[in-house]
């Protein structure tokens, strides 16, 4: 399958944002994927653009920008990140390693792992957010190498590849995964198993350890400790006494989620207890402020996805 074949004209209908801003632009890409830095490189000032939907534990999108592009990621957010390109090319180092990724070939990389990338001009990524619930919690993907490589040149992932050129290319199935979740599910479903088929396979569940590690612990004690406060990964991972692989690792294991979406899941529970306790004349800002949320338009979305309600919403103390 040659890059002029994969259309994803269904997403297109799903546009989360254009702009011309490096900064905006940034800032619009981290409200549903990591925090990253964006430096442009070549001609620059064109228009970037991101389209984005979820069905069930699965995110769909393509991330084009408007010159060529270096990104670089800390730690992907508490979700397997994958990527390969409908568009162009890129060049993408993780784990020492330098692989390039276009529609033949992508990477893929795990909760709490860095990488960096250098994207072509021209260059449209499609990328999945796969949450680790959908994986059954379990450290499930295990790459072909340490860079994460994957190839769709045959076999499961390239029956893989196909199917989500079908979701992303058909209005009508794209807008009944939505709309339906037997429809979703399914699309969910079909793609996971196709994905953890090929050469990511899912080894039998482990049994876990009866004994929790207890560098959890302390790293639990430190984000209580530091809710109000920034607190980064490597921080966190060095005031425990292991290493950022290590942290994530445990984390996934016995809390099926990242440190960091841990840590924020902390500060949106002190927050929502803050809310409740307080009388209506107290600023929602200034206590999403007190529990380490700088960003309150970010703030508020989180709230609504954990809740179901946005905090302005949660009922107060008279």
């Amino acid at each position: 399958m040659n890059q002029s074949e994969f259309r994803p004209k269904a997403l297109r209908r799903h546009r989360l944002f254009e702009s011309r801003d490096v900064d905006e632009t940034r800032e619009l890409i981290s409200r549903v994927m990591q925090p990253h830095s964006l430096a442009p490189f070549g001609d620059g000032g064109g228009r970037s653009h991101m389209d984005f939907v979820k069905i069930g534990r699965i995110g769909l999108g393509t991330i084009g920008f408007g010159s060529g592009m270096r990104v670089d990621v800390d730690a992907v957010d508490g979700y397997y990140l994958m990527m390969f390109c409908v568009a162009g090319e890129a060049e993408v180092c993780a784990a020492g390693r330098t692989v390039r990724v276009d529609a033949r070939q992508g990477v893929i990389r795990a909760p709490g792992e860095p990488f960096s990338a250098r994207l072509s001009p021209g260059c449209e990524q499609m990328v999945l957010r796969i949450e680790p619930e959908a994986l059954g919690g379990d450290d499930a993907l295990v790459g072909a190498s340490d860079a994460g490589l994957v190839q769709f040149t045959s076999g499961a992932m390239r029956a893989w590849q196909q199917q989500l050129k079908l979701v992303a290319s058909s209005p009508e199935l794209l807008a009944s995964a939505c709309a339906n979740a037997k429809v979703g599910a399914h699309v969910e479903s079909l793609l996971i198993n196709l994905l953890t088929a090929g050469p990511f396979d899912v080894p039998a569940p482990r049994v876990r350890q009866a004994v929790m590690p207890a560098f959890i612990r302390r790293a639990e004690d430190e984000m209580i400790a530091r809710l109000a406060t920034p607190l980064s990964l490597a921080e966190l991972a060095a005031a425990v006494g292991v290493p950022v692989r290590t942290l994530c690792a445990g984390f996934l294991r016995f809390r099926q989620t990242s440190p960091i979406q841990y840590l924020r899941q902390l500060r949106l529970d002190h927050a929502r207890q803050t809310i409740r306790a307080t009388a209506a004349h107290v600023r929602i800002a200034d206590i999403a402020l007190d529990c380490g949320f700088t960003h309150f338009g970010r703030f508020a979305q989180s709230y609504r996805e954990r809740f179901g309600e946005l905090p302005s919403q949660t009922v107060r103390k008279r």
